[in-house]
């Protein structure tokens, strides 16, 4: 990576951090998805439940690899071949959890976390249920404001989930939200987290983009 760009990332990743904990979140700083397992390496323990939100950003930081080589119980409702039942069936053992992993869709330059969901389990389970939260953030994901926020979503991370989940919405045609009454609507619920008072939600932010 460029080095000036990458400092001008570490400058908005530490904004970011700074009023992520001013909120009340656990924030680290990783340089890339070495980093990024090793410090969710260390927040999981042998023996533990853990399960997942589906997310391009721990496929691309090896996360799920690095699962599965430990020693704990991985449920996830995104394995191939699940029916919708078995699939939200697996969905609800996250609020039983004792580590939760997904990414957000965007966090503010203010420390605010703002995630939009289709069916609601995985922003459900950032605000109550697993003992532990870890959120794993690349900097792509780092907005000016919520503002900023709404408009990635509708223009990133809505369409391009969409296309990888082969949702028939016309996001997916015209490449940006249209706000649509498709029962393949994956933007049913936005979901602000402004404040973490349980002291339970961990970040990392990544100086490499990840994800959507």
């Amino acid at each position: 990576m460029d080095q000036n760009v990458e400092m001008i990332q570490r400058v908005h990743c530490e904004r970011c951090k700074k009023a992520l904990e001013q909120n009340g979140f656990h924030v680290d700083i990783a340089s890339d998805a070495a980093e990024i397992q090793e410090l969710v390496n260390m927040m999981i323990k042998d023996g533990d439940l853990v399960c997942d939100g589906g997310s391009m950003t721990l496929k691309e930081t090896g996360i799920l690899d690095m699962l599965a080589k430990r020693n704990i119980t991985f449920q996830s409702h995104n394995e191939p071949g699940l029916s919708r039942e078995q699939s939200d069936e697996e969905a609800r053992k996250a609020f039983y959890a004792d580590v939760f992993l997904a990414s957000a869709n965007a966090i503010t330059w203010n420390g605010e976390i703002i995630n939009v969901d289709g069916h609601g389990n995985r922003v459900s389970a950032m605000i109550f249920g697993p003992k532990k939260v870890i959120l794993i953030v690349g900097v792509n994901k780092l907005v000016e404001d919520e503002a900023a926020a709404i408009r990635r979503i509708q223009t990133v991370a809505a369409p391009a989930n969409s296309v990888r989940l082969h949702k028939e919405t016309p996001c997916v045609h015209v490449g940006l939200c249209q706000n649509c009454h498709s029962g393949d609507r994956i933007c049913s619920s936005y979901v602000k987290l402004n404040y973490d008072k349980e002291n339970r939600i961990h970040v990392i932010l990544s100086l490499q983009p990840f994800g959507y």
